[in-house]
């Protein structure tokens, strides 16, 4: 068998540079629109478009291993309808998905919205958004790096949210990295559930905030009861919200065995 092609899809505030460490010959990073993109898009729309594209193409060919982080499991979940391997062989291509993994990701069902339209609901104190502005909850210096239609993550925030094991110097290079993401990606719904037709390795981080962790393991639950699906494979690794950049070696060793579960 070749070897599979991994598609890690980065999280809110980033890009695909943060999966640098990873990269290699197998590996694609689309660039999601969300936070890669100028004006922001209103909606996670472009998001999905880029995800069903890249991985279409090579599922034409080449056994895929999607890779989700944080707010990916969003978009990531609701758009591979159709690219499982079942579906792919029956179409005539030589690939398809043969598995998902998520890391400290959204792992919801269809019909999930995070925040009610036009609202911050759900939302941290972190998410600093244009509302936030207007509301005069910032200062006059904070709210000059506020996009209209954005949600902002400050630097001084970035280690607590999305470092919590990587050292203060570190941690403050890659805060610079961090992007506005689009607000009106929050305040979409997903169409679909591919967990419940792929299978499905989820790696819970136990140094992430721990709100974030109870959080996690009540998705997990939640879907396993939900209905039908392929969850196979629950992983708890000793790191923070991004092991791709605190254990890249473990990451990487883990996602080539999830890939060959199964096989």
């Amino acid at each position: 068998m070749s070897k599979p092609f991994f598609v890690p899809l980065h999280g809110a505030w980033h890009t695909s540079k943060c999966f640098t460490p990873l990269i290699s010959a197998l590996v694609v990073c689309p660039a999601l629109p969300s936070s890669n993109a100028t004006p922001l898009p209103k909606d996670w729309n472009a998001d999905v478009e880029a995800i069903q594209t890249t991985v279409s193409k090579l599922v034409e060919e080449h056994d895929v291993v999607v890779v989700m982080h944080s707010f990916s499991g969003l978009t990531g979940g609701t758009s591979l309808e159709g690219l499982d391997k079942q579906s792919c062989t029956a179409k005539g291509f030589t690939g398809g998905v043969i598995r998902l993994v998520y890391i400290a990701a959204f792992l919801v069902p269809e019909g999930f919205q995070h925040s009610p339209a036009g609202t911050r609901d759900n939302m941290v104190p972190q998410m600093k958004t244009d509302m936030d502005v207007r509301g005069r909850l910032l200062s006059a210096i904070r709210a000059s790096q506020i996009q209209a239609g954005s949600i902002t993550i400050l630097p001084e925030d970035a280690k607590d949210m999305f470092y919590q094991d990587v050292d203060d110097a570190t941690s403050a290079k890659l805060a610079k990295d961090l992007q506005a993401q689009s607000l009106g990606a929050y305040w979409c719904k997903t169409t679909f559930a591919a967990w419940r037709y792929i299978p499905t390795t989820y790696i819970i981080c136990k140094r992430d905030v721990p709100t974030t962790v109870a959080a996690i393991h009540w998705l997990i639950d939640t879907a396993k009861a939900s209905g039908p699906h392929k969850i196979d494979c629950v992983i708890e690794v000793d790191a923070g919200h991004s092991p791709f950049v605190s254990k890249p070696q473990w990451l990487a060793d883990t996602l080539l065995a999830e890939a060959n579960r199964g096989l």
